[in-house]
Order: C-alpha cells, then sequence, then structure tokens
C-alpha cells in the first residue's frame, strides 16, 4: 500500500474515533477502569525492560533512489505544539495545499489521556529518549553524569508526556524581546491576543485569583484547575501569605506570588495540541498529515539559497516533497538546529569538521538555555491524606476530577519568587509542593546511581513526606546542540552545561531558592503540620557539614536536573554577526522560503513554562504569513 493511501487509511479510522469516541472509554465505568488498571501495571512492570533509543536508525532508508511525494504551498516539518497549530490555521484558507511531517504517530488515547501518568510515557514510543552528554556541574548523581531529556515524538509533540502546566511566562519577558527585536509585535500588549485567541479558560477553583480580562473563553484549547483542591494548598496559599507575598493568577500582569496550577486538560484529560489542533481538521481535504515520516534534510539551491524541497522517510524509502510557497520548520529545539545543520546550514567550523558543505553560515545551535530543575528536597510532617485505591483514582478520574488529573505533583500549590531581586516583577524561579513519595518509577527515570537511590529510597519513602520543587528561570548558562556526525540517524550531541556560567549567578539563583524553601518550611502555616528537613545528609555530600552554603551547592550539582525546557537555539535577532538565526518574522537569515517557529527561536529563557509560549508563536506567525502571502 503506498504512503499516501496508507494516510489516507490513518485519516479514517481517526475521523471515526472523533464521532464515536475512544473504544476503552465507550465501555461501562468498571471495565474502563480494570482496562487502565491493567495498563498501569503492565507498564510498570515492563519499565526495568524498557530500553530508551539512543539514535533514529528505526527511521534509516536509502538515500537513493528518491520517490517524489508531491508539491505543497507550505511543507511543516513536525506536528509538535507550534507545528500543530500553524498546520490548523494555514489549513483554514482552502487554496493553500499544507503538508505536515511527523515522525511518530497520533497518541493512542490510554495512558496518555491520564494526567498524573506522564512519567510513564517518558517509557514509550513516543519520547525520542534524547540524554545529554555528561555533565560538569549538574546531574552528577546520575550513572554517567547525563541528564535525560524527554522530548514527545508524536502528533502533538511533548505536549503528548509533558506536565501540562499553563503558564505563558512574564508580560516583561515580551517587552524585552521587542525591545531587542525593535519590533513592537512581539510586545506583551499585541502578543496577549494570541495567547487568548487559543485558550478556553474554566475558572473552577474560588481560591485561585483570576484575572478574567487575561484569558480567553472561546478558543480550542481547554485551560482548568484540578478538582478537588488538594488540602496542602491551602498550607502553601498561607505560608506564602505569611510571607509577605500575594495571592495571584500568573497568567496575567502580575506574577510574583503564590497561586494554584492551571492546567490544559479537558474534564481532567490530558489535551495535547494534536488531539486539539490537528485531529479534529483531518477532514480538510487541503490537510495532508504524514506520520512515522522522519525528515533527513531541507533541499536548498545553493546558488539562489530558496529552500525548494524536504527529503524524508518513510517504511524504507526515502521521499521528496517539493514547497512552492515556504517550509516552516518547526521540529523543536533540539530537533530543528540539527535539521538546520544536516541541511548546510550552521556554524561554517562546525560542517567543516562534520563533513557538511555550507550554504549558510549562522550560530545554529549555538546558544541551548535549559531551566534547571531540583525536584528532591524532602521534608517530614504529619500531615496525612486519606489512602486511595488504584481503583478509586480511576474511578474519579472518569469522572473528571481526582489526584490522577494532575501532573508533576499531587498538591496544585506553585509560586513565583524573584530571588536575586526583591522589587523586581520578573520571578527567577518557581517553587512547587507535593506529598508524593519518592518512586520505582523516578529512580528509572532519572538514572540515578546506586547510592544516590538507596538515599532518595531511605529519605523520600518515609510516611508522611513532604517535597519541594525548584526551578530556575532565570539561566546564565549557555550550552549548545552540535551533530554527532554527518549521519542524519544519529542523535546530536546536547549540552546544555547546567550550572555552568563563569558569574556563578545560577547555582547562587538555586542556592537562594532553597533558602526561600526553608522559609516557608518555617512559617506557622506550615509548622503546624511539623514540616522539618529531612536530616540525612546526601551520601556524595556527607563530607560537607550539613546545610552550609557549601553543603547546598554540593547537593544542587548532584540532584539539579535539565527542566526539560530546551530553548533558544535559532534565536531571533537583528543582526546574524551577533548570533541570530531567524529575524523577527521566523525568517532564516541568508535563505529563502525557509522560517523556524518552535521553542528554538526563543531569544532568551523565559519564567515560565514553554509549551504555551510556543502556541502562541504558531498562532502568531500563522497571520504574519496569512497577512504576507493573502
Amino acid at each position: 500500500m503506498s504512503l499516501y493511501y496508507r494516510e489516507m487509511c490513518n485519516k479514517i479510522i481517526l475521523s471515526l474515533i472523533i464521532i464515536y469516541g475512544n473504544g476503552i472509554f465507550a465501555q461501562s465505568d468498571s471495565d474502563t477502569v480494570e482496562h487502565l488498571k491493567g495498563l498501569i501495571y503492565n507498564r510498570i512492570a515492563n519499565i526495568p525492560n524498557y530500553e530508551s533509543p539512543t539514535d533514529a536508525k528505526m527511521f534509516e532508508a536509502p538515500e537513493v533512489p528518491i520517490t517524489e511525494y508531491g508539491t505543497y504551498d507550505f511543507i511543516i516539518i513536525g506536528a509538535g505544539v507550534t507545528g500543530s497549530a500553524i498546520a490548523n490555521r494555514l489549513s483554514e484558507i482552502r487554496q493553500w495545499r499544507i503538508l505536515l511531517i511527523e515522525a511518530g504517530i497520533f497518541t493512542d488515547g490510554d495512558l496518555m489521556s491520564i494526567p498524573s501518568m506522564f512519567m510513564l510515557t517518558v517509557f514509550s514510543d513516543y519520547n525520542w529518549g534524547f540524554r545529554t552528554v555528561p555533565q560538569k556541574n549538574a546531574c552528577l548523581s546520575t550513572k554517567n553524569h547525563t541528564c535525560l531529556v524527554p522530548r514527545g515524538k508524536g502528533v502533538g509533540g511533548s505536549s503528548l508526556l509533558n506536565a501540562l502546566q499553563y503558564s505563558r511566562a512574564n508580560p516583561k519577558n515580551y517587552n524585552q524581546w521587542a525591545k531587542a527585536l525593535h519590533d513592537s509585535s512581539w510586545s506583551y500588549k499585541n502578543i496577549l491576543k494570541y495567547f487568548k485567541k487559543s485558550e478556553n479558560f474554566h475558572w473552577t477553583n474560588p481560591k485561585a485569583p483570576v484575572d478574567l480580562k487575561s484569558h480567553g473563553r472561546e478558543g480550542l484549547l481547554h485551560v482548568q484547575h484540578v478538582q478537588p483542591e488538594h488540602p496542602l494548598n491551602d498550607i502553601f496559599i498561607e505560608a506564602n501569605k505569611q510571607l509577605g507575598y500575594d495571592i495571584i493568577d500568573f497568567n496575567s500582569e502580575r506574577q510574583i506570588g503564590g497561586s494554584i496550577m492551571q492546567l490544559y486538560t479537558n474534564n481532567g484529560t490530558r489535551e495535547d495540541m494534536g488531539t486539539v489542533f490537528i485531529t479534529p481538521f483531518l477532514d480538510r481535504p487541503n490537510l495532508t498529515v504524514l506520520t512515522q515520516s522522519y525528515v533527513t534534510k531541507i533541499e536548498i539551491d545553493k546558488i539562489t539559497k530558496v529552500a525548494k524541497s524536504v527529503l524524508f522517510t518513510n517504511n524504507g524509502i526515502t521521499y521528496r516533497a517539493r514547497a512552492d510557497v515556504e517550509v516552516i520548520l518547526s521540529a523543536g529545539a533540539i530537533a530543528s538546529p540539527q535539521i538546520l545543520m544536516l541541511s548546510g546550514i550552521g556554524p561554517k567550523q562546525h560542517l567543516q569538521d562534520v563533513g557538511i558543505e555550507l550554504i549558510e553560515n549562522l550560530e545554529v545551535g549555538s546558544c541551548l538555555k535549559e531551566h534547571a530543575l531540583l525536584s528532591h528536597l524532602f521534608f517530614t510532617s504529619n500531615f496525612e491524606r486519606p489512602v486511595e485505591t488504584i481503583e478509586q483514582q480511576l474511578s474519579d478520574f472518569l469522572k473528571g476530577y481526582g489526584s490522577l488529573t494532575t501532573t508533576s505533583t499531587q498538591a496544585q500549590g506553585i509560586a513565583f519568587y524573584n530571588v536575586n531581586h526583591k522589587t523586581s516583577t520578573v520571578p527567577d524561579l518557581v517553587i512547587y509542593v507535593d506529598d508524593t513519595k519518592y518512586s520505582e518509577m523516578e529512580k528509572s527515570v532519572f538514572d540515578f546511581n546506586e547510592e544516590t537511590i538507596q538515599s532518595l529510597t531511605k529519605i523520600g519513602s518515609k510516611l508522611k513526606t513532604i517535597r519541594f520543587l525548584l526551578m530556575n528561570f532565570n539561566i546564565k548558562s549557555k550550552g549548545t546542540i552540535r551533530l554527532k556526525n554527518k549521519n542524519p540517524f544519529e542523535y546530536p550531541l546536547i549540552d546544555p552545561m547546567l550550572l555552568s556560567d563563569h558569574s556563578g549567578k545560577d547555582i547562587k539563583t538555586m542556592y537562594r531558592g532553597i533558602q526561600q524553601i526553608l522559609r516557608l518550611s518555617e512559617t506557622p502555616a506550615f509548622k503546624k503540620i511539623n514540616l522539618e528537613l529531612v536530616n540525612e545528609p546526601l551520601p556524595a555530600c556527607k563530607h560537607i557539614q550539613f546545610k552550609s552554603q557549601k553543603y547546598w551547592y554540593c547537593f544542587l550539582k548532584q540532584l539539579t536536573m535539565t527542566g526539560v525546557h530546551p530553548m533558544a537555539t535559532c534565536p531571533m535577532g537583528v543582526n546574524k554577526c551577533k548570533g541570530a538565526v531567524v529575524d523577527s518574522n521566523l525568517k532564516v537569515f541568508g535563505i529563502k522560503k525557509l522560517r523556524v517557529a518552535d521553542a528554538s527561536i526563543f531569544p532568551a529563557s523565559i519564567a515560565g513554562h514553554p509549551s504555551m509560549t510556543c502556541l502562541m508563536i504558531g498562532e502568531k506567525i500563522s497571520d504574519v504569513i496569512k497577512q504576507e502571502y493573502l
């Protein structure tokens, strides 16, 4: 069966799912509970046997002969958050032929629909399985000093396996972008409409202040609070008040203070961008979605420097698709720079070193920014929640509420702070609170060495454990994405250089974050539950005075991991000589008919989770393209 007809069959099947519903959820509640329970237990049981991919050689195909696939107006590479939105908006124009190319597949709708099971998707074909190169100042507690970099492989991209945090970043982030770009269209005032355009907000928690003027109510993507509220939230919110912080809607103009998480879920179920922006629109005759198709190169005329076509593999065959108007690269902050460099666009010396002919000398992959995450700071308490069976949890989930409808933490308390400049309105870190114990799953996810596993198991499995999570937004460290060689099926070399800035500001911010957590723990609100830092030094740091600054620096270097928010690898700017790869309309400098649109174009790190910024970019650039060509 040809690639075209296979994809048409997939289109019909997915359309039937839209009309008649996913089969498992059409069963009785008790049958569905048993089905999902079986899937969960089976996935957990198979974790020890799971082998994460180390390359993309499952997509290999001979370079010749090349089969012509056809000609389209726009070819979009990558059906992640941004690519899905662009494909949706451009295919609204009936006369435009849109081709969306994705290496993964559509969501299966089973475990992936349960927000709290997001860690299990790490052990699945929906994750590329990237890891960093060995780090010098972070991830030192892992077996090889490498950090996990989960990236979504499928229609929906990383929204298939992320923590669903609806966080737009700070208004001043975008105002700084606009100023640096000399382009007011990137100011917060002008991009707010794009956030609101895609959002369908439901205010479901009266304890969480909401600035309704900042939210959209008619978009495709549902945003809501988890119900019922976790009892730990009241304590966390009260502790922030006792430290003098306001309780705020962090997706409004104000972002410093405590709040309750906003998640992009619908009735407690995960909403990935493929399910929202692509699957319901597969009946559009001008939209073609190719899955299990791996892009190896954008073909660019060496003389005219026009992007002409895209090479990709599918089922052992190499195809060429031609673009009449534009190629839009939306493969993410890891794969977009990789594809550009494979296509001859990148740092001259590096491309020469790996044997790729240079077409345009740009600093592709030279400015990787990655949020730093600490998720293993444990406290003991007398806080206790009723124990729920998995059957109870799943039954609640099917009704749209309960503990399975949340993600990275069971509690939903979240607070944004600037610990370096107290008067600043831009946070440099975020803190979460949680009562989830250290689990077998985490051992596999983080790949800790045995000594660390034993320590964390002893500490984190205690009864009535509370943990805090800390993420540094204001990253000064700068890493790189580089090709291992010119083989397109080899994974790139990912080096975020976490906590490695020469000024030492990144680790200092993390240290001040720990001090902020300790201040929270000393408030009357937390003292009511007898919250106490676990008096158990990390083995690698036990030779240092416990709780001293030197101890915490050691602790941070051992347990700080990637925040799984890679960005800025193809940054926007006004001057390619200063490291910019694309202009403010996301056009690649020196190349015609080629744009990049995803987290790679961020000019700097942002004070928030990048997925909603990526969605905004998709909405904004779609309007720019329509204005240019209509």
